[in-house]
Parts: C-alpha cells; structure tokens; sequence
C-alpha cells in the first residue's frame, strides 16, 4: 500500500510539471499567487483556544424544551473568547425510568468522558444533577458544575458548590391573569401527573394557589389516567378555567412529553387551558406567566462563560428562573378573551394580521395610483397649456436670438482679430472673416479640427494639450504657436481662450481671440539673446576679476606679510610695543589676504567648476553661515552626478544672491536651502521666517537682485516664485528643466 501510494504521489507531481509547462507564464504566476493568499490566510486567523461545554440533558431530542434550552446556552457562548465543542448527552429519565438502566446510562457517560474531560458541565434537570452529586467527587472533580430547571437544591457535598438557575413557577400571576379573562370564574382545575417532577410542580401550585381558596373553587386532578383525565376535561362545568402544570406521567405510568401533553390537553378541555410553561403553548392554550426556558438557559450559558473565565460557583450567586406573560394569540380568538385585559407587557403569539395589516401596502398603493393618475391628468393639461405659452416666448425668443446672432458676426468680421469659437465637444464652431482672410481658407476646412491643419507641426502637440487640458478644467487659457499664412510663411499668433456659460450656469464651450505677434516674439527672442550675451559677459569679468584677486592681489597681500615678518626679525632690539605692532599690522595683512580670497571665492568659484552643483552650494553655505554668524540649513536630494555648466551657474548664483539679500534684509538667524531633483527638473528652495516683503514692489524697488535673478532663470528656460508676506517670511522657489523646452513654442496661463 506504501508503494502504491508512492507511486500516485511521483506520477500526480510528473503529470502537475508536465502541465503547468504547457501554460503561459503569466498563468503560472497567477495560480502561485492564488497557492500564496491561500496558504497565507489561516496563518493570519487568530486561534480561539478550545473549551469543551458538556449539556447533560434529563430528557432527550424528542421532548420540545430540549431545543429551546439548547438555543439558549448556545446563544449565551456566541461572544465567548473560546472555541466552543459542545457535547451534549441524553438520561432519557422519562424512557428508561428503571434504575437499573440509568445506571448502566451514567456508567456509560463516565467512561466515555475519562480520558476527554469537559471544561464545564451543565446540568438540565434534577436527574443529571443528581448524577453529578453522586459521581463529581470521583469521576469530575475539579470540573465546575451549573445546574438549570431545578426547584430549591442544597449544598449536600462539602467542598462542592453549586450555582445555577432555579425553577420559577409562577401560578398564582398565571391564575390572576385567567380571572381577569375570564371574569365569572367558578371553577380551577389544577392538572398534573405523577412523576416526581410532576409532584414538585403540583407542591409549588398547591403552596401559591392557597390565597385563591376562598375566591374559587380549586380542585386538583393530578391522580388519573391520562383518558380518564380527557374524559373529565370534556364535561368540564360552565365558568371554568383549567391550569396546566406538568404531565409527564399519568396515573397508569405511562411516560409523556411535553409535546405530546399540551395538545391533548388542550383538544379535549371545554374550557380555556392556561399553562406554566412555554413548552406547552402553541397548541390550543390560552398561556399565563409562563417559565421561559430560552432565557433561563442564557443565564445558565453565560454562568459557564464566567466559569471558563476564570470564576468560582462562590462568586456567581445562584438566579431565579425568567417568567414572562405569553398569550397565544388564536386561542384568546376561540374562547372569546378580551385582548385589552392582559397584563401589561404581554406577548401575544400567532397574531392574524387585519386586514388593515395584512393589505395596507396594496390599499396604500392603490390610492396612491389613483391620486398619482389624477396629479398626472392635472400636470398635463397645465403643462399643455404651458406649452403653448412657452412656445409663442420661444418663437419671439428666437427671433431676438437670430438678431443678436446676426449683430455678433458683424462685429466679429469686422474686429481688427481673429475670433474663433467652440462648443462643449472640443470642436470648431465658427471662425470670423479676419482668420479666413489670414488663412486663407474656406469656412469649412477650418471647423471641428480642421483650423490645426495650419499650425506649425513642431507646435501642434503642445498646443492641443494646452487646448484640451483647458476644455477639461473649464479655466481660461493663452498659448502661441505658428500659423501658417495665406502665403505660405508661418507667424507667431497669442491665442487667448475663455469659457462660456449658458445663463443656468451650464458650460457651452470657448470663445477666443488672436492676434499675430511675430514682431513681439521676435524682440522677445532678441531680448533674451541680450541677456544671455550680458550674462555671459557678466560672469567673464567676475572670473577674470577673482583671478586677478586670488592669483595676483592676493599673493602681493602675502607677499607684504612675509616682508613685515623679515623686517621684525631685523630689529632683535626692538621694543614690546614695536613688536606688537608688527603683529597687529601682519595679522591686519592676513586678514586683508582672507577677505580677498573671500571675494574671489563668491565672484567666481572653483568648486563648482571642478567638484559641481552640490559641493559648491554646500560650501558656500558654510562660509555663509561662518562669516554671518547664522544658520544656513542645507539638504540636498536627488541631484543629478552632472548638471549642464550652466543650469549650475544659474542655481549657484540665484542661491548666492537669493542667501545675502535674507541675511542683509530678512532680519531672521536661521534659513533654509534645498536642492530636490525630479525626472526632469531641479528645485531650488531658499526660505526664511524672517520679516518678509512686498514681492511685486521689491522686483521695481530693491535694485537689480531680483530682476538679476528672474533674468538668469529665465536664460534656462526656468520659472521663479516668490512667496513673501509681511512678517511672515519668505520663499523663493526656482524650478529648471534639465530637458531644454522648445523655443518655438510657449504656452501659459491656466493651461
């Protein structure tokens, strides 16, 4: 059998190879995946420790109340910390009365929970507890016991506690509710059998009822056969209620069950049957305050709840039973009982809706219809009315609209610019007599898309996007690109678009205007190859200027302090303040030497040039920080290993003036700088708490730094934001592409 087995395993592992190797991989990696979530999940679970629950039950399955005090222990474990295994376990009492067979059943119970011993048991009835009274100590010990549907049980072992729920019978309440009923009550007959349990029941009746003795007359027939005692109830005298207690054994021995009891009883009475207990209602009894055995189970499932938690029987005190009124609610219909006399609080069972209740929806439906067909009716002749009034305002509406729209292309054809509109969908709807006359081209071909067929290719892209991008956000966009003209040469035009919206506020599409603006664009061009050349030459001078400090002032400055140092040495008599003030004067050199190389070092520096962006910038801000007395915060992230020459020059400098004109005028002590690289740009970032500025004043007021500033940026195609409020500091942010953009094509605005 091993080999056989061995066999299966390496020929299922073969044939699982050979398969997964004819499927495509991504297959494979979706069924390994599925192998890891599933694998994964259980690990993931939290693990409820297990807790074994014994029912030990005196009836068994067949008897009703069995499934209604298992509904109740069970619920009371449902929020339980535990993993619960319940066993439950019949005496079978009322089949197998003989001692004899019970023993020989609770022998069985023993051995069969030896070697797996239950956490806690619960005991349902006085068999079972007996059981446990007698076996605990040798066979259960340790095991905490709860006992439930017992009447008035003592402590008889010493050392063993008991806690539970005792039995509450309730018969004078059940009789108080059957005289109010039933006003002209004569008559109480008492049912009951003769089983122990019976004659525990008939006790507590015999006890409770005593004070009715002299209101009624109440007999007890608890001694007959049960067709003697159907024969009675059938000629049962006028005005008489019966009161059900328990039958589980009639006078000739015979055994029954709660569910055979009640309809019997109930069937062959002529007079209405109350009963103490749930088990019995639903089949033909009018009910009382009744022992309601789902309720005392909880409580006795959530005793053994505190029992696994940790508590003893001493500290749960024992609970009387939950009794509640439950009427049902046909048998109060057959005997005629007025509804409005129950006990306050009452449940009544089996209500038979009116037919308010059982038809309101189809009733409440059905008017609804009706008054919604009429409401129907009114609107549309109203709206037909309407109607017609709208329509003579629409008919005078458009005739004023086909005005307007004549008097709008009058002025559009005669306006000294090119005026194009578009609807919501994106596409051309109108262009105007100057666009065709510069152009060229017929009023159709320039529709929908068409007018891009005469914009320059190299600007096409970009100008779509800034045109859809605008369309998506509904804002305000300008752009220029090339147009090619009537005669063929391409010129730069400023479009300038705007939303328009319908008087409800919803959007109609764009109205724009152009204009060609070579000559500007041109001047702008020249004007920027200016600033450039100006730059360029700028940074020349500084170069040659801090060359001529480092390599020749600088060396005379040394030069002079060598000398100085000679000439002390020539005069060894020279006097104490001789002496010092040939080292005043020779550190005054020095320091004259450090301020020039300073000098030399901002007007051009030779880290940038050799160890780059981020080793100049660095530095700087030490020297900065050195010579101010302040705190230069410097970060760094994502830079590049090479940054073109001069998009480096650019930061450097705009970092150098953006840092001195902080200190000079922020009024602040600490300040911040920060490089941050993306995929394809560099972020310069200087901030300071300091007193802050007006920045459209400062770019007119505060000399050439500023304007110096946006101009370098703007020679490599950056932006440059500041941020400044009065006393709230500032920040200057300068963004630089590392990609240059293309110079025949720029767009701004909200696109």
């Amino acid at each position: 059998m091993v080999r056989l087995n061995h066999r299966i395993h390496r020929f299922s592992r073969s044939a699982i190879l050979a398969y997964l190797q004819t499927l495509p991989s991504w297959r494979i990696a979706f069924l390994l995946l599925c192998a890891l979530v599933l694998l994964k999940s259980p690990a993931g679970a939290q693990i409820k420790p297990v807790r074994r629950v014994l029912i030990l039950n005196e009836a068994g399955t067949a008897n009703r109340s069995i499934g209604f005090i298992d509904q109740g222990i069970v619920s009371a474990f449902r929020n339980s910390p535990y993993k619960i295994e319940f066993y439950r376990e019949y005496l079978e009492t009322i089949l197998f009365p003989d001692p004899g067979d019970q023993q020989r059943i609770r022998d069985f119970y023993i051995r069969k929970y030896q070697s797996r011993k239950p956490d806690v048991i619960i005991t349902v009835g006085p068999g079972p507890l007996g059981f446990m009274l007698e076996a605990h100590e040798r066979f259960f010990s340790g095991i905490p016991v709860v006992f439930c549907l017992i009447n008035g049980v003592a402590n008889p072992l010493a050392g063993f506690e008991l806690t539970g729920v005792e039995d509450e019978l309730a018969p004078a309440e059940t009789l108080e509710a059957a005289l109010r009923l039933v006003p002209h009550t004569k008559h109480v007959v008492v049912i009951g059998g003769t089983s122990a349990f019976d004659k525990q029941e008939e006790a507590v009746a015999r006890e409770r009822l005593t004070p009715y003795q002299d209101r009624v007359d109440i007999s007890y027939m608890t001694n007959l056969t049960m067709p003697a005692l159907l024969a009675y109830l059938k000629a049962l005298p006028p005005n008489t209620v019966v009161l059900l207690t328990s039958v589980s054994q009639d006078a000739a021995g015979t055994r029954f069950t709660g569910n055979e009891t009640g309809p019997l009883v109930a069937s062959a009475a002529s007079a209405p049957v109350f009963t103490l207990h749930d088990v019995y209602l639903n089949d033909g009894e009018v009910g009382g305050r009744v022992v309601n055995l789902v309720e005392n189970a909880k409580i006795a499932g959530g005793m053994a709840v505190r029992m696994l938690n940790g508590e003893t029987s001493r500290d749960i005190r024992r609970e009387k039973g939950v009794t509640t009124y439950i009427f049902d609610w046909r048998a109060l219909q057959r005997w005629g009982l007025d509804e409005k006399q129950l006990p306050p609080g009452s449940i009544v069972q089996n209500r038979e809706p009116t037919v308010w209740e059982a038809y309101q929806w189809y009733i409440i439906c059905g008017i609804s219809l009706i008054i919604l067909e009429a409401g129907l009716i009114s609107a549309l002749l109203w709206h037909r009315k309407r109607r017609k009034r709208a329509e003579n305002e629409l008919a005078a509406a458009l005739a004023v609209a086909q005005e307007s729209e004549r008097r709008f292309r009058l002025v559009a054809n005669t306006a000294p610019v090119m005026i194009w509109m578009a609807g919501p969908d994106k596409l051309c709807s109108y262009v105007n007599q100057p666009w065709l006359d510069f152009t060229g081209q017929p009023l159709l071909s320039q529709l929908g898309h068409g007018w891009t067929n005469g914009v320059h290719h190299d600007d096409l892209q970009l100008s779509m996007t800034t045109y859809m991008q605008a369309f998506d956000r509904r804002e305000p966009f300008t752009m220029q690109y090339r147009l090619r003209r009537h005669d063929g040469e391409y010129r730069w035009v400023l479009d300038i678009g705007a939303p328009r919206f319908n008087s409800d506020g919803s959007f109609s599409g764009y109205i724009g205007s152009v204009i060609d603006n070579t000559e500007r664009k041109l001047a702008e061009e020249a004007l920027s190859s200016v600033s450039r050349r100006l730059i360029d030459a700028q940074e020349q001078e500084r170069t040659r200027i801090a060359r001529e400090l480092h390599d020749d002032i600088n060396q005379r400055i040394a030069m002079l302090g060598i000398e100085l140092d000679v000439l002390q040495q020539s005069i060894p008599n020279a006097s104490a303040e001789l002496q010092n003030r040939f080292d005043e004067l020779r550190q005054l050199a020095a320091d004259i030497g450090t301020e020039v190389q300073g000098i030399s070092h901002r007007l051009h520096s030779s880290k940038l040039e050799y160890l780059g962006l981020v080793a100049a910038c660095k530095s700087f801000c030490r020297e900065v920080a050195e010579w101010h007395k302040v705190e230069v915060n410097f970060t760094t992230e994502n830079i590049p290993p090479t940054v073109p020459p001069d998009i480096s020059l650019c930061l450097f400098r705009v970092l150098q003036e953006a840092l001195n004109n902080a200190i000079k005028h922020s009024g602040a002590q600490s300040f911040e700088a920060q490089l941050r690289g993306t995929s394809n740009e560099i972020h310069l970032v200087i901030r300071d708490p300091g007193i802050g500025f007006d920045a459209a004043a400062a770019m007119v007021s505060r000399g050439l730094g500023l304007v110096s500033m946006r101009e370098r940026v703007s020679v490599v195609n950056g932006t440059m934001l500041i941020a400044s409020k009065p006393m709230a500091g500032t920040e200057i942010t300068v963004r630089i592409p590392l990609v240059a953009k293309p110079v025949t094509q720029t767009a701004s605005g909200a696109a």
